[in-house]
């Protein structure tokens, strides 16, 4: 027990004070890229799940009768408004599929660090939007 315990500590940096963020401050609030990946595949899964119900309508209707059918038509080829809402379900699907296997690999501890974060969350928006877009353009 001869060590001498009473020797001065080094100095340390001052930690970082961590507040809440006000609804004024959300504007000047930049969340990183992964960040924003992961609140997009939450968005998407929401308006998937929310849209389920009119798609399932739209179906049901098309499969009752050869009437039900051709106002499935009109309803959906006819108006531009309804193709755009349509590919955006096609996006979000698209999306929602990509994203959430990359959040399957990182479970496994993989592509956690910062610059493959960023790199696999660019890749999910730019792959699902390339996906959106072929099939589009394959379907129209």
């Amino acid at each position: 027990m001869s060590e001498n315990i009473s020797a001065p500590l080094a100095k340390t940096r001052a930690r970082p004070v961590f507040r809440n963020i006000g609804f004024a401050e959300l504007a000047n609030y930049r969340l990183p890229i992964p960040g924003v990946a992961s609140i997009v595949h939450r968005i998407t899964g929401i308006a998937l799940f929310v849209c389920l119900l009119f798609l399932l309508a739209m179906l049901q209707m098309s499969l009752k009768s050869e009437a039900g059918f051709e106002a499935f038509r009109n309803i959906v080829w006819a108006n531009p408004f309804a193709k755009i809402v349509l590919i955006g379900l096609l996006f979000a699907i698209t999306y929602h599929m990509i994203a959430g296997l990359r959040h399957m690999v990182q479970d496994t501890n993989a592509w956690l660090d910062l610059p493959t974060a960023r790199a696999t969350a660019f890749a999910v928006f730019a792959l699902s939007l390339l996906v959106t877009a072929l099939i589009v353009w394959r379907l129209w």
